[in-house]
């Protein structure tokens, strides 16, 4: 058997609707289906459209030649906030055979029945989609394999969920398959791999999409797992930078002290960054991370507001953003912080307090957006929205102003003279060109 596993392209870096960035990143999910798959002695190729541009006709024409064909609608990395527009998606799919044609990523999981009706696959698969990749690949009988949705004698069919993956059962990702040298992060570097040392998170945050993760239970690799991988990723693979795609890194700290302490005694110089919460760290964590070559870490602050912190149920006070940041400062450890415009019972001064908060954190970089009421989250609830993908919550607010204050929070954090000085003395000619670009396409 031949399986072919496709990441598509969503036609721009940054999407006009929701403005989600769709970067080129390593598609660990698939690179995860393509090791399970190899180790069943199962053929397998992928086609990232991301990196390589590949036209949908030409996905098509590749596709003739295998088995079984799975597209991703969201690789992991837009697992939590996923395109809220499909037409590109389905745009793609046309041109593909659907005999053999099965569908992934968060759309199809929130809207099975749907997206099954509208791509024309023989089947989609629900939630995390490692295990029930393979299970396909390894039987023809529809009606026994879990977390799908197909259509028999006519009718939609949905068998039961399948059980959070145990994080054990994955393999050391299938690098081999990808060229490494197609990817990167800007703010980090090229040669980009990403990783996973944990999947899920435990907080109930009214904003936060949990559907891909099974809900939000919070699962780690096995320690010599992650040590292995990441063996892999520097002498096998030939990674530069390194990104921890985990949804909260540094939760469990003895944990990361121990991945730092294997890079440290391995000498490698891996450039890296993660993401976690601002109350997770400590300086002496910080200083470990810093040692062992992590160049970045992304925090979520969502708002400056105490009010709207207690709103959506994130359960952390400004007083410990600002001395998480700090600390990853005192570090000397690069900081992107993001903020969110647009929560239920946000007034106009409470987006001006964020905005005048991000001023005082001044972090490396801030990102600023609008809040997405995605289905399956306590805000898409609250919202009384039938939108499949709404892009704000319009509820209570407008979204052209919440744009309009989107493209202000830009304007008063990044053109300051203090900022760029900062930035001229401590950044690079060829950061400064990418994250120009990037700033351009904010403020549009």
């Amino acid at each position: 058997m031949k399986v072919l596993l496709i990441n598509p392209s969503w036609g721009s870096l940054i999407s006009k609707k929701g403005r989600r960035f769709n970067r080129a990143w390593p598609p660990l999910d698939l690179l995860n289906c393509g090791a399970l798959l190899e180790r069943e002695g199962i053929g397998v190729e992928v086609m990232d459209a991301r990196a390589s541009n590949f036209s949908a006709d030409e996905i098509a024409q590749r596709a003739k030649d295998f088995d079984k064909v799975f597209i991703t609608s969201s690789p992991i990395d837009r697992w939590q906030c996923p395109n809220l527009d499909l037409e590109n998606f389905f745009n793609m799919l046309q041109p593909l055979p659907k005999n053999n044609l099965y569908i992934m990523g968060v759309h199809g999981t929130l809207y099975p029945e749907m997206v099954l009706e509208k791509s024309g696959a023989c089947a989609l698969i629900r939630g995390e989609p490692e295990m029930t990749v393979l299970e396909l690949c390894k039987t023809g009988n529809l009606t026994a394999v879990k977390g799908i949705t197909y259509k028999k004698d006519g009718q939609i069919v949905s068998n039961e969920n399948r059980l959070s993956l145990n994080m054990s059962d994955l393999p050391i990702p299938a690098y081999h398959l990808i060229d490494i040298n197609k990817y990167e992060y800007e703010l980090l570097g090229g040669r980009l791999a990403l990783l996973e040392a944990s999947r899920g998170c435990p907080f109930p945050c009214i904003y936060c999409l949990h559907e891909m993760y099974g809900g939000r239970r919070y699962r780690k690799k096995p320690m010599q797992n992650i040590l292995a991988e990441i063996d892999y990723i520097v002498r096998t693979a030939g990674a530069e930078s390194l990104y921890f795609i985990d949804l909260e890194f540094t939760l469990d700290k003895d944990f990361v002290h121990q991945i730092c302490d294997h890079i440290i005694e391995k000498g490698y110089t891996l450039s890296w960054c993660c993401q976690t919460r601002a109350d997770a760290v400590n300086l002496e964590l910080l200083k470990k991370m810093k040692k062992a070559g992590c160049h970045l870490i992304h925090y979520g602050v969502e708002t400056g507001s105490e009010k709207v912190m207690a709103t959506i149920d994130k359960n952390i006070k400004l007083s410990q953003i600002e001395e998480g940041i700090s600390l990853t400062k005192r570090a000397g450890i690069e900081t992107a912080c993001f903020f969110i415009f647009g929560f239920p019972g946000e007034t106009d001064a409470d987006r001006e307090a964020t905005i005048q908060f991000a001023k005082r954190l001044n972090p490396t970089y801030a990102s600023f957006h609008i809040a997405s009421p995605y289905p399956g989250t306590k805000l898409y609830k609250m919202s009384g929205s039938r939108e499949l993908f709404p892009e704000a919550y319009t509820r209570e607010h407008s979204q052209k102003a919440l744009e309009e204050k989107v493209r202000r929070a830009y304007k008063m954090f990044y053109i300051r003279p203090a900022y760029i000085l900062s930035r001229v003395v401590n950044g690079s000619p060829a950061i400064w060109r990418k994250q120009l670009k990037l700033f351009r396409g904010f403020i549009r």
